[in-house]
């Protein structure tokens, strides 16, 4: 029997990278808002937003991936997430979809250019590009002292 298991997997960029995650640990997408900055702070965090009355830690996908640019984001978005128990923003450039492919859509992670293979989960294909899907734990755990 084929395997007729949908993933469904939010599409977002960072810098020049496609990345994913699953939808079940994005539990809302807000429009970016400026942060207030956070003294001491770990590397990547870009500080803290009000989301409807609660302080939320904003962490800088561009810098958390290796993917610094000076050129503005097209339309950038905050993910939230809950990170190692712990209620997180990550600061995207841009949504681009909410996707649900077939498992067998997705390969086991691999060596791509420029991306850290420690935060690849798998890699997929999204209308004509390659897309990463991140291990969001590994991805954000420097900002816990991970």
């Amino acid at each position: 029997m084929a395997d007729t298991s949908l993933v469904s997997l939010v599409v977002f960029g960072v810098g020049d990278l496609v990345c994913a995650l699953p939808v079940k640990a994005v539990s809302e997408i807000v429009p970016a808002q400026l942060a207030v900055r956070i003294p001491g702070a770990q590397e990547g965090v870009q500080g803290l937003v009000n989301v409807r009355g609660r302080l939320l830690t904003v962490v800088d996908g561009r810098r958390m991936l290796g993917r610094d640019s000076a050129e503005p984001a097209p339309e950038p978005s905050i993910l939230l997430l809950k990170v190692n128990g712990r209620p997180l923003g990550l600061l995207v450039d841009q949504v681009h979809d909410l996707v649900h492919l077939p498992e067998s859509a997705l390969e086991a992670r691999g060596t791509l250019p420029g991306v850290d293979p420690r935060v690849v989960a798998a890699v997929g294909r999204w209308e004509s590009q390659v897309f990463v899907v991140l291990d969001a734990d590994v991805v954000l755990a420097p900002v816990f002292g991970g």
